[in-house]
Parts: structure tokens; C-alpha cells; sequence
């Protein structure tokens, strides 16, 4: 049987077929993933397990990584990283990262709540190491793999564009991954995406910055700031060429 890699979550296995083993967790008479790992169905002993990922293994920029979205606060998310995409291996060191909200979409993000939600599980890229973890979603095969309804907290079905909760009937919107419902495991990073970081995200982002974005008064960011400063405002300078030499212009005129 080939080895499954399973996320925390992952409905694993029927509390009547498989008790829960080392990794895993019943709830409502099913069996989930506890932690990231190889699945391992004891069909002898009738046991499910998650063998975690081990040795540690260490963040490097351009990896494909997956995490869960704990934290959504102002212009930033933040994820604990589970597991690093081809690698058997748990995480040593800092196991969060931040998506600031001009890395989540290659499109217009005006509000982060509408790309993630507390609870989303998300693949990303690493843009950043130290001083702090930076991720990027912001390319086709990166984003939410898997969501859970904000009510409910069931699992959503892709409907579309969008996310669908059977059991409330309602609609949700995220920023997905290309494969959210057929999801690929077992291609190399680099068919994600993997190793290639575009030189509008190296560096990282302050808090601040961005290309895009508002903040929660309602005020642009990024370029909008930059604009209102240099462009289309009427400043001293501009108001009756007043600025320097404003005056001898004047004079010159009236003689």
C-alpha cells in the first residue's frame, strides 16, 4: 500500500473499523489526523496512526510549506506551519509565519478576512527566514487547501469559485489553491511553485507596507499613501505657483 501524508484534520479512517491510535483523534464516530504524518491503518490490530514526521528539519526560503491559520489581525495572518511539502520531516525552530495582505492574492486585496478564516489549513511559500518567518500565497497553486464553515465548522466543498457548506446552505469566499478539491501531495515543490521567489516578494513586508490593501478605518495603503503625498493633492506648491521662485514668476508677469 503506498504511503498517504495526512494534515491535522484529515478524516482518516471509521471509529467501527479502526480504533485511534499514536497521531489521531475520534470525534463523531470518525477517526482524524492529530498532527502531520504517514497514515498507518494496523488492519491486524483493527488501529489507526499518524507517524509524525521526524528528524526535525529546517525553513529555507522558496519552500512549500503548510500551516494553520490561527491569528487574522489588521493588515497580517498568521499560521503555525505543520509540515515543509516533500519532506518527511517535523519543523525545528520558529513554526510561524505571517502573510501580510499584499502576499495573499496576485489580485486587489482590500480586506484579509475575505481570504482566510480562523481554522483554514493553507499551503504557502516561504519568502522570508529571519528575523521572522514570511509567507507568500499569492500564486495559483498556493492558498487554502482546506477550509471549515465560520459557523458550523464543517468542511467546505468547492462550488465554482467559491466554498460551499452543505450543511448550512451558505456560501464562504477564500483565497484557494488551484487543486483545493483534488489535492496534490505527491508532485515535487517545484510543480508548485517551489523555489522560485518573484523579486516583488523578497525581503518581506512591514506591517505598514504593501502594494495593496486597506487598512480596517478604510484608508488605502501602499501605493494610495504614496500617491495622496506626491500626486493629485494640492500642496504649497501648487497652490497659484507659490512654491520656490513662486514669487519672482509673479513679479515678472505683472512687469
Amino acid at each position: 500500500m503506498e504511503a498517504k501524508i495526512v494534515l491535522p484534520g484529515d478524516e482518516i479512517a471509521v471509529a467501527e473499523e479502526f480504533e485511534p491510535g499514536e497521531g489521531t483523534y475520534e470525534r463523531d464516530g470518525l477517526v482524524f489526523a492529530a498532527t502531520p504524518g504517514v497514515l498507518i491503518l494496523d488492519s491486524q490490530n483493527r488501529v489507526a496512526r499518524v507517524r509524525a514526521f521526524n528528524p526535525p528539519a529546517e525553513l529555507k526560503v522558496g519552500d512549500i510549506v503548510y500551516g494553520v491559520v490561527d491569528d487574522i489581525r489588521g493588515m497580517m495572518a498568521t499560521a503555525t506551519i505543520q509540515a515543509i511539502h516533500g519532506r518527511s520531516r517535523q519543523i525545528s525552530g520558529e513554526a510561524e509565519g505571517t502573510i501580510h495582505i499584499s502576499n495573499v492574492s496576485e489580485d486587489y486585496t482590500e480586506d484579509i478576512h475575505d481570504k482566510f478564516h480562523l481554522g483554514d489549513i493553507v499551503r504557502a511559500k516561504v519568502i522570508q527566514v529571519k528575523p521572522s518567518v514570511q509567507l507568500t500565497t499569492a500564486e495559483p497553486n498556493l492558498g487554502v487547501v482546506k477550509a471549515i464553515c465560520s459557523i458550523c465548522r464543517e468542511p467546505l466543498e468547492l462550488r465554482g469559485q467559491d466554498l460551499y457548506c452543505p450543511r448550512d446552505e451558505r456560501m464562504e469566499r477564500r483565497k484557494i489553491a488551484a487543486d483545493y478539491d483534488e489535492l496534490r501531495l505527491t508532485v515535487p515543490a517545484s510543480e508548485l511553485g517551489g523555489g522560485k521567489i518573484p523579486e516583488k516578494h523578497r525581503g518581506g513586508r512591514d506591517e505598514g507596507e504593501g502594494r495593496g490593501g486597506r487598512d480596517r478605518g478604510g484608508r488605502g495603503g501602499g501605493r494610495d499613501r504614496f500617491r495622496d503625498r506626491g500626486q493629485g493633492g494640492r500642496g504649497r506648491d501648487d497652490r497659484g505657483s507659490r512654491g520656490p521662485g513662486g514669487r519672482d514668476r509673479d513679479r515678472g508677469r505683472r512687469r
